[in-house]
C-alpha cells in the first residue's frame, strides 16, 4: 500500500529513526518533518533523509506519522 507514496515522519527520536529506516528499506519514500531548530535535523540528514519544516513535510506527504 505504501509503495509509490510519500510518508512524512514528524519527529526523529530513536523509534522514528528505526521506522524511517525500515520503511526506506522496503522502498517507501520517507521524508522527515522537524522544527528548524530541532537538534535531530542533523541526524536525519546524515541518515540520508530529506528534512522539511513540519508544514512542508505535511504538504508533501501522502501518509503522516507522528512520533
Amino acid at each position: 500500500y505504501l509503495r509509490g507514496r510519500v510518508v512524512a515522519i514528524l519527529g526523529y527520536d530513536a523509534d522514528a529513526q528505526e521506522q524511517a529506516r525500515r520503511l526506506s528499506r522496503k522502498g517507501v519514500r520517507v521524508i522527515i518533518g522537524l522544527r528548524e531548530d530541532d537538534p535531530a535535523r542533523a541526524n536525519a540528514e546524515a541518515d540520508g533523509f530529506s528534512v522539511f519544516d513540519l508544514w512542508g513535510a505535511v504538504e508533501k506527504a501522502d501518509v503522516i506519522q507522528v512520533w
